[in-house]
C-alpha cells in the first residue's frame, strides 16, 4: 500500500533570492535548513510532484512531463550573473 504524503507549500522568494549577496548574508539561512531536512521529514520517496505555481497561465490545464523544462525567466532589475543560472 502507498503510503500518504503531506501537502507542502515552499515558497521560493524572489527571483534568484538564493544566488544573491545578502545583508546579513544568514537571511535565508533557516529557509535553506527547512529545504535540507525535508526529504527526512517524508514517510517515503516520492514517486512524483506536484507543482502549482501562478507564474504560468493557461486556458487549458497543461502538464509538464519533461524531467529538463526549459528555465523561464519571469522577473527583472537582478544581478546579471542570476540570469545564467540553470
Amino acid at each position: 500500500m502507498t503510503e500518504k504524503q503531506p501537502t507542502v507549500f515552499v515558497p521560493h522568494g524572489g527571483g534568484p533570492c538564493f544566488f544573491m549577496d545578502w545583508n546579513p548574508p544568514d537571511v535565508w539561512d533557516r529557509h535553506r535548513r527547512f529545504l535540507e531536512d525535508l526529504p527526512a521529514s517524508l514517510p517515503a520517496k516520492p514517486k512524483a510532484l506536484l507543482v502549482i505555481s501562478g507564474h504560468w497561465e493557461e486556458r487549458v490545464f497543461p502538464l509538464q512531463t519533461n524531467p529538463a523544462p526549459p528555465l523561464l525567466f519571469d522577473y527583472q532589475g537582478f544581478p546579471q550573473h542570476t540570469y545564467q543560472l540553470t
